[in-house]
């Protein structure tokens, strides 16, 4: 991954593709709202108990998503808009590992996106640090703050799903 961080965002497909969440960062309207809904189908196509699939595939999007989002900051300037993996990841940790039911996930995104969007203490404090870890971690907590949020609606709201540690 050191080459993609130290060569040009622009000259390197593969981590543009990654960065924009196979270029849904670049919709015309509300791409990181695209690309938290684009992350859904392929959630989808994993069942919420292959706990090992998620946890790995959240792990590996995380790692990925820092130096991605760094490199893309160096190319197109502080925390750009077509850059959306973080979104990708917030709404991983949301989600991975829980069993939700269709209210659950629509309830995640919705919640996820309102805390993306407002961010609330300290989220918009992570976005000063450096390159992609601003990037990245105000969108992880706001997907952490989302989880909690979910895992205290599931204990009293069983319709939403499993939301637990």
């Amino acid at each position: 991954m050191s080459v993609a961080v130290t060569g040009s965002a622009r000259a390197n497909p593969l981590l543009r593709l990654f960065a924009t969440f196979f270029y849904t960062g670049h919709a015309p309207f509300a791409p990181a709202t695209v690309a938290t809904a684009a992350f859904l189908i392929p959630y989808w196509l994993v069942p919420g108990g292959e706990w090992l699939v998620h946890w790995s595939a959240l792990l590996v999007t995380t790692v990925l998503a820092i130096p991605a989002s760094t490199a893309m900051e160096r190319t197109y300037g502080k925390d750009p808009h077509c850059v959306v993996i973080d979104e990708v990841v917030g709404i991983q940790i949301a989600l991975t590992g829980a069993e939700p039911t269709l209210t659950g996930v629509v309830a995640a995104f919705l919640l996820f996106r309102v805390f993306d969007v407002l961010k609330p203490f300290p989220i918009h404090r992570l976005q000063s640090l450096p390159g992609g870890w601003g990037i990245v971690f105000d969108d992880a907590l706001a997907g952490l703050y989302t989880r909690i949020v979910l895992v205290v609606i599931s204990m009293f709201a069983p319709q939403v799903g499993t939301f637990g540690w």
